[in-house]
């Protein structure tokens, strides 16, 4: 895909400077050294100056404080007129022409990059096709050899489509090419919609939401329903969701009853195959053991017990038996 949109935005920037410092050329070969030609060159060179290698290959003049000129090292040249013009010949790599802030032009290999202004530019490569509007406020690139594209507006969206997946951020800080700081919302579909061990019960695709992130320190909310689990978290710090005030994942079919939830510190429910346990706060709580047959509930804090097996139900309180088996 296309150059980064920092890299883009400086590169236009930063054009006129780039062209002050592209005004001197480096030489490759020791019979390339240029003399001058003007006499009193250290006197006069700020008006006019004109350099020449004893081969003839080499060459360059300016005027106007330097402002003005042509420098050729064959068969590489470039001519400028700061800080309107620019223009440099590097075959058979680079041609680039700058009339700024009229015109852009980069060439390279099968590759070019155009701008209008800075209010509009593009790239084409067989490849892709990237166009910006307003420097890269507004950016659309899409691909030529897969099902592949993106678009974003800065500070509104950013949308990304790859194959049947498609990634739809909204109001995304700053922006995650540059400093990502997080987005008002987040939303992911064209999942496969089967799970390693669980099929597609039913789903075309699966997805992933998730609202308010800041920056990966702190999540509002977050859905998803990827794989073989689906997942619900509220109040999740630095991406971690076991660090969530609430969560609630599970496994998918009634063939995997895997769960793991909590809302933190009044609630808790943990449960597989073999059994688990679960608790509201201090009042009540149960411990399921489906391997040995045996279900407790309690409430209090274990002042008050119910056992259930296959020998009976018993009560007990403080731990000592007071009914049943």
């Amino acid at each position: 895909m296309p150059v980064t949109s920092t890299a883009r935005t400086a590169l236009v920037l930063s054009l006129p400077l780039l062209a002050a410092v592209g005004c001197t050329t480096l030489h490759d070969q020791p019979d390339q050294v240029r003399h001058d030609t003007v006499p009193l060159a250290p006197l006069f060179s700020p008006l006019f100056d004109r350099e020449v290698s004893d081969d003839g290959t080499s060459s360059s003049w300016s005027t106007l404080f330097w402002l003005v000129g042509h420098d050729e090292e064959q068969p590489r040249s470039t001519s400028w007129a700061l800080p309107l013009w620019w223009h440099e010949d590097d075959p058979p790599y680079v041609e680039t022409t700058l009339l700024f802030p009229l015109w852009y032009e980069r060439k390279a290999h099968d590759e070019t990059v155009r701008w209008i202004t800075p209010l509009y530019g593009w790239q084409t490569s067989p490849e892709a096709r990237t166009d910006w509007v307003v420097l890269d406020v507004f950016d659309w690139q899409r691909s030529h050899v897969a099902d592949a594209w993106r678009s974003g507006l800065w500070l509104v969206y950013d949308v990304d489509h790859r194959d049947a997946r498609t990634d739809f951020t909204l109001v995304p800080f700053i922006s995650k090419s540059i400093l990502p700081l997080g987005h008002l919302a987040k939303f992911e579909w064209g999942y496969p919609a089967e799970g390693v061990t669980v099929g597609a019960l039913g789903r075309t695709g699966s997805r992933r939401i998730e609202i308010a992130n800041l920056a990966g320190f702190f999540t509002l909310f977050g859905y998803d329903d990827v794989g073989d689990t689906r997942e619900i978290r509220v109040g999740t710090l630095f991406s971690d969701e076991v660090l969530s005030i609430f969560r609630s994942w599970r496994g998918r079919g009634e063939d995997d009853p895997f769960v793991r939830e909590w809302l933190f510190p009044v609630y808790m429910n943990l449960q597989d195959e073999e059994g688990g346990w679960s608790l509201v706060g201090p009042l009540w709580g149960d411990v399921d053991d489906r391997v040995a047959g045996t279900h407790t509930d309690w409430w209090l804090m274990g002042l008050l017990s119910r056992s259930t097996s296959g020998a009976g139900t018993s009560w007990s309180v403080c731990g000592l038996t007071v009914a049943g088996p």
